[in-house]
């Protein structure tokens, strides 16, 4: 999954910062965590270009394991899925109109 963190406009989501802050989390960790929840055996690439974000992003792996093994967890997953997708036709309009430095 390249666009886990969708060039950080997934950090911006208002439903994502609700629910990492219910999961006592960064929004990052949630949003990659989600990744790495799916049934599949995903490949994340976090985007980190920091120390920091990488720490933050590693903490991702935790989190998923809350988002499959507990129940609060499973909701929030289900959440995080019914309310912070996008259709992808609108996701790659979005992308194209970004400036790249």
């Amino acid at each position: 999954i390249k666009e886990g963190l969708a060039n950080g406009r997934t950090l911006r989501h208002p439903r994502l910062l609700e629910l990492s802050e219910r999961m006592g989390c960064n929004a990052d960790q949630l949003a990659l965590g989600a990744v790495l929840a799916q049934p599949f055996r995903p490949r994340v690439l976090s985007g980190a270009v920091t120390t920091d974000q990488l720490s933050s992003n590693l903490d991702a792996l935790g989190v998923s394991e809350k988002l499959t093994t507990t129940e609060e967890g499973k909701k929030i997953l289900e959440e995080v899925m019914a309310g912070c997708r996008m259709d992808s036709e609108d996701y790659w309009k979005d992308r194209s109109a970004l400036k790249w430095n």
